[in-house]
Order: structure tokens, then C-alpha cells, then sequence
């Protein structure tokens, strides 16, 4: 017998159990409790009179509240025909499921009728537990058993009879529950041989290039036959469809499906659909997902007006330390951009409305070479991506990024080793910076700006201190302005120049992206694709202007609504189905325009049937002689809790205390 066994078995023979453990706890805390009141109203407190009355008050108030945290049994005396009695009915989307026209629901909603007219109360659950007598269909989209357990137990009932098609989520919850609680648990089950093939899962990857192929992986899962069509569509055309095997009950399969690119670049709507002779549940038959085909949505996206190196080292690092996928434009011409990055990365050349696309989808935005002898195409850049880092080449480019400075100053201006206060501190300390290679054309911002700024240059290494950028946190989201230029020549060698511009880059996106209330860069949708029941939320750009939302499902229009700029409202819960969507300003012009899906997928099927079994000693459910329930549940503690607080309160303030 090895130590631990014998250490038990010690214990079990001198009668050391869990239960006196316990008890001796709360009597020690009881007795510390006790004496603190004492302590504090005859050494602390005035002396005034009755103050043993007081001190008992408190001790007998702090007592039962430790007796509620243990939460003990203790005897229920009613009667058995005096205890509620509920009927837990399964409202979720599943029982929805027919065969030959009937449903689960139809037959556990009579069945339900039938305990109540014998007495019972009827409580439905599903992702909730309802309130006692309501009933609105099997409409929820998840099927969690243990907290209506609960609630019921705190309710005062002993016995429970649910009326399920037993495709519970929560098991191992309803498990424990059924060990821990003082219920009388019964389970009827409805639907069964049923047929059913759904999607599990669906995701197509963003195509960077209208060419090629993408791999989509599709999951699904079924019951009740052999083989199922799965059908894949590209905008209501079908790119895919293969007779294939469905899983065991209770599993799921994977299938990676290779998908053509369109050849036009855009936003590709794809559906991924099961088709199933016989099928009971339409619900899970077909998933959505949405595909850019062109660029990558929320990818880093840096634009470079001039040939520089700089972008060279950037993207690669900025790619590196932010872990999003990266795409880098130089524009060579008014309408002419090439790929930035390794030779067989890139795609042919392409034009500003390709490279707009992706700015207006980017998750951060890099301008470099941002000058005063911008365009007008290149000037909007700045206030299409709230989050963004903007690297001027002159003092008319700083102007558009809203900081005013002075002609740039030539002359070899180096890293000062004193690192001035900012949200980067902590990515620098450490930082070998002192002896870096210089740096150039420093903007001095004008006295008027208060800059803040990660690293400090000083020209020729003694010279006042000027800022290498300004961290610009403002009402249109987080951005960074490069005030110098030259940081790559640190990037070029291994060695400290590399592990530095590496931490600087590092805290500059890490701070920019850090800014979760940014907009998107026009009126949107926040995602493509809602679940059902969620609700549907808006990112809208700008400055409290305000713009009206159009929702429209067909020709009919669901939402016609006003949102303010800079805010990310909610339109509340639609329908499943695909609807467009159109945003206007206040002159009443079109700003965007586009569609979202609230999916029908529910993975409510997969689940296989099961009854679930307590896996300890059934507890005491039965009311009467003998039955026990938790303190928690009953409201006499709570009443002698208040009255001690007021009687203590009211006696210190006839004695004088405050």
C-alpha cells in the first residue's frame, strides 16, 4: 500500500471526513467573526450603552452571511403534494425537426399540456431558460439543460420531468448537475428516427489575385443515410458537386473542396449546401461565407508614392510582428501600381481602383511618401483607414496629416538614448539605440503642437532633442506620423539596428491596432455573415455625421434608420436570409452600398440523442420527512439578515453612534 493510500486510510479510521472538515471551518471563521464585533464595539467603537446588544447584532449578521457562502443543507419539511413540481420543455431549433409532418415539438407541447393540467409548471429552455408559462416555439438556438437545473432547484422543485429530443450540448454540465442537485429528474424523448445532412462549418480564403484556385474547407455531419450531394455555388452559379459518405452520428467530416477564382475582382458570396433525401431539418442544410477576390480583407496594406527603400524592409516586418497578411503597392504612374515584395509573390500591375479596394478592406494602412505635391487620389488616402501610420517626405505632407511643421532639416540627426515618456516605453526599454546609423530630413514640428513621441533624434548627437514621430490618438481613430526618414539603413545589418527597428515598428502597430472603436473606412456592416438571433451591428466612419441606413430583403425595405458617424450602432436581430443594404449622407448621396447574410446554419443536429445519467448517489429529492435542500434556497435567512442590519442600525443611532 503506498503513502497516499495509507494517508486515506488513517483518515477513514479516525473518522476525519470532508463533511466535519468543513464544519470545523465554519466554526473557527464563526468564532473569528464573533469576536471582531465584540473587539470593535468595546475597544473601537464610543462606549455608550447597550453596546454587548450591538456587538451581538453584528456577530449574528456576519454569521449568517458566512452561513450563506457555506450554503449547507438543511430539512425541507413540506409535503410531497406541496413541492412544485416542473416541466422543463426543450425550445430549441431542433425539435422543429418533421417527419410525415409532425415535429418533436408537436408531441412534447401535448405532453407538456397533459402535466399541466396534473399541476405541473411548465418552464421551457433552450440558450435560456424562459420565464415559468412561456411558450414561443422552438426558436432558440442552443439546447443547455443544466441551468434550467438550477433554476429550478432554486425554485424550491423536487421533481423534474424534461421533455427533450435529448441533443443536449451541456452534458457533462447536466451530469453534475444531476449528482449535485436535490431533483427528482425524469427525461421523455421525442424524434427520434429522423434523417438529417447539415453543413458544420464553411470558409473560403480571400483570393490576393483574380486567378488561380482558393481551397475552401467544408465540414458537415448527419444521420439516418449513407451519402448526401454536397453542392458549393459562387453567387447562385455551382463551382462544386460531389456525392459524398456522411460521418457516424455524432461526428463530423472535413472536406477541403478546390474552388476556381472568378476572374472579376470583388466580394464573392459562396453557399455550401447539403442535399439529403428525406431530410427532417432545413435549418443546418446551408452555410454562407463571403470571399474578396483581388485583394485580402483585413489585411496590412502599405501604399508607397515613391521609390524608396524603406517599404522594402517595412511591410516584410510589419507582416512579421502584426502576424496579418500583407500587401504592398508602388505606384509607377496616375493610374499604375506594381506589387511590392519577392519577385514570385508578385501580380501583373493594377490600378488605383484595386489598390482603393484594398485600402478601404485594410485592418491598418502604411502611406509612405506622403508629399504636398499629393493628387487628390493620394490625399484621400489619409482619411480612408482610421488606423494608420503616415510617413511624410515634407512638410506639406505632415499638413494633410493634420501637423503642421517646419521645412525638413537635412544633416545626420541620430538616436537619443533618453527615452521619452509614451505607450512605447516598454517596447524600447532595452533597446540598443545609442550608435544606430543616422537618420534624415527631420520635420520639427511648430511650439503650437503638443507631440508625443516614441524616440527623440538629436542632430549630430548633441542638439536639442526632436521628435521621429507623433502618436496622434484622436476622434477618427489611432495614427502615427513619421517625422524622418532613413530608418531602414537600421534594418540592414544584423546586429542591434535590426532588434531595434524591429521593437520600434513592433510598438507602433501594436499601439495603432490597439484601437478597437475604429470605423471602417465607409459605412458597413460589421461582419458579412451574422448567426442567427444576433444582432446586427453597424461600423459608421466620420465625425458625428450623421447618415441613413437602407436595409432592404427583396424589394422591401426591413430598416430605414439614422446612425452618427463614429459609432458602431445596432439594428437589432433580422430574419435569416441575404439582404442589400445602401448608406447615404446628408445631401442624401450614395456612400456605399452592398449585402450581408444573417445565417439559418444551427449546429443544433449534431449532438447525437442521449440520457444523460448521474454518475454519483442520486441526491434526497423527494419532499417530506427526510428531504433537504440548500440554504441558498430559502428566504428565511435573507429576512433575519435584514432585520439584524436595521435593528443594529437603528440602535446605533438611538445610542449616538453614526
Amino acid at each position: 500500500m503506498g503513502p497516499a493510500l495509507k494517508t486515506i486510510e488513517r483518515g477513514r479510521s479516525s473518522g476525519f471526513a470532508p463533511g466535519m472538515t468543513r464544519g470545523l471551518l465554519f466554526v473557527v471563521l464563526a468564532a473569528m467573526l464573533v469576536g471582531y464585533s465584540f473587539w470593535v464595539y468595546l475597544r473601537v467603537e464610543l462606549p455608550v450603552r447597550r453596546s454587548r446588544g450591538l456587538a451581538s447584532f453584528r456577530a449574528l449578521a456576519l454569521v449568517v452571511i458566512l452561513a450563506l457562502l457555506f450554503d449547507p443543507r438543511i430539512s425541507d419539511t413540506g409535503t410531497a403534494a406541496s413541492a412544485p413540481r416542473w416541466v422543463l420543455l426543450d425550445a430549441s431549433l431542433s425539435m422543429a425537426a418533421q417527419v410525415e409532418g409532425q415535429s418533436a415539438w408537436d408531441g412534447a407541447r401535448a405532453r407538456a399540456a397533459a402535466l399541466e393540467n396534473e399541476g405541473w409548471a411548465l418552464v421551457t429552455f433552450g440558450a435560456e431558460t424562459a420565464a415559468e408559462g412561456a411558450d414561443d416555439g422552438p426558436g432558440q438556438t442552443r439546447t443547455l439543460l443544466a441551468p434550467a437545473l438550477e433554476r429550478a432547484a432554486e425554485a424550491g422543485a423536487r421533481a423534474v420531468r424534461v421533455l427533450s429530443d435529448l441533443r443536449f450540448e451541456d452534458r457533462v454540465a447536466v451530469r453534475a448537475a444531476l449528482d449535485a442537485l436535490p431533483l427528482q429528474v425524469d427525461f421523455e424523448g421525442f424524434g427520434a428516427d429522423l434523417v438529417n445532412g447539415g453543413i458544420s462549418s464553411f470558409a473560403v480564403p480571400d483570393a490576393p489575385r483574380p486567378e488561380g484556385t482558393v481551397t475552401a474547407v467544408v465540414e458537415f455531419h448527419g444521420f439516418g443515410a449513407d451519402n448526401a450531394t454536397l453542392e458549393i455555388r459562387a453567387d447562385d452559379e455551382v463551382v462544386f458537386s460531389q456525392i459524398v459518405p456522411l460521418p457516424d452520428p455524432g461526428l463530423r467530416r472535413r472536406l477541403d473542396v478546390v474552388l476556381p477564382v472568378p476572374e472579376e475582382a470583388g466580394r464573392m458570396r459562396y453557399s455550401a449546401r447539403l442535399l439529403v433525401e428525406g431530410d427532417a431539418f432545413a435549418s443546418d442544410d446551408e452555410a454562407i461565407e463571403y470571399s474578396t477576390v483581388g485583394h485580402q480583407e483585413g489585411a496590412l496594406v502599405l501604399v508607397s508614392l515613391e521609390p524608396d527603400w524603406e517599404p522594402r524592409f517595412l511591410l516584410s516586418v510589419l507582416e512579421d510582428v502584426t502576424g496579418l497578411a500583407g500587401a504592398g503597392y508602388l505606384r509607377v504612374g496616375p493610374e499604375r501600381f506594381v506589387s511590392i515584395g519577392p519577385a514570385v509573390e508578385r501580380a501583373g500591375p493594377v490600378d488605383s481602383v484595386v489598390v482603393g479596394r484594398a485600402v478601404r478592406d485594410a485592418a491598418m494602412l502604411v502611406v509612405h511618401g506622403l508629399s504636398g505635391d499629393a493628387d487628390a487620389w493620394s490625399r484621400q488616402l489619409v482619411e480612408r483607414a482610421p488606423r494608420s501610420i503616415l510617413l511624410a517626405s515634407d512638410r506639406g505632407g505632415a499638413a494633410f496629416a493634420g501637423v503642421l511643421t517646419a521645412t525638413s532639416q537635412g544633416g545626420e540627426w541620430y538616436a537619443s538614448g533618453d527615452i521619452p515618456s509614451s505607450p512605447l516605453v516598454a517596447e524600447l526599454a532595452g533597446a540598443e539605440i545609442l550608435g544606430l546609423p543616422p537618420l534624415t530630413d527631420v520635420l520639427l514640428p511648430s511650439e503650437s503642437i503638443e507631440v508625443v513621441s516614441p524616440l527623440d533624434l538629436q542632430l549630430r548627437g548633441i542638439g536639442a532633442p526632436a521628435a521621429a514621430f507623433h502618436l496622434d490618438d484622436g476622434r477618427r481613430g489611432r495614427r502615427v506620423l513619421g517625422l524622418a526618414s532613413g530608418f531602414w539603413r537600421w534594418a540592414m545589418r544584423e546586429g542591434p539596428g535590426r532588434d531595434a527597428y524591429r521593437r520600434l515598428w513592433s510598438g507602433l502597430s501594436g499601439w495603432v491596432l490597439a484601437d478597437e472603436s475604429a470605423a471602417a473606412a465607409e459605412p458597413r456592416p460589421t461582419r458579412w455573415v451574422f448567426a442567427r438571433g444576433d444582432a446586427v451591428t453597424w461600423s459608421v466612419p466620420g465625425d458625428s455625421v450623421e447618415m441613413r441606413i437602407t436595409i432592404l430583403r427583396g424589394d422591401s425595405t426591413v430598416v430605414d434608420t439614422v446612425a452618427l458617424g463614429g459609432t458602431v450602432p445596432s439594428l437589432g436581430s433580422l430574419p435569416p436570409g441575404m439582404y442589400h443594404y445602401r448608406a447615404f449622407d446628408g445631401a442624401d448621396e450614395e456612400l456605399a452600398a452592398g449585402r450581408f447574410d444573417v445565417s439559418a446554419n444551427s449546429s443544433e443536429m449534431i449532438p447525437s440523442p442521449t440520457q444523460p445519467q448521474a454518475t454519483g448517489p442520486t441526491p434526497v429529492a423527494t419532499a417530506g420527512a427526510g428531504a433537504e435542500r440548500p440554504l441558498r434556497t430559502s428566504p428565511w435567512p435573507y429576512l433575519f439578515l435584514i432585520t439584524l442590519l436595521c435593528a443594529e442600525w437603528v440602535l446605533r443611532r438611538r445610542t449616538g453612534l453614526r
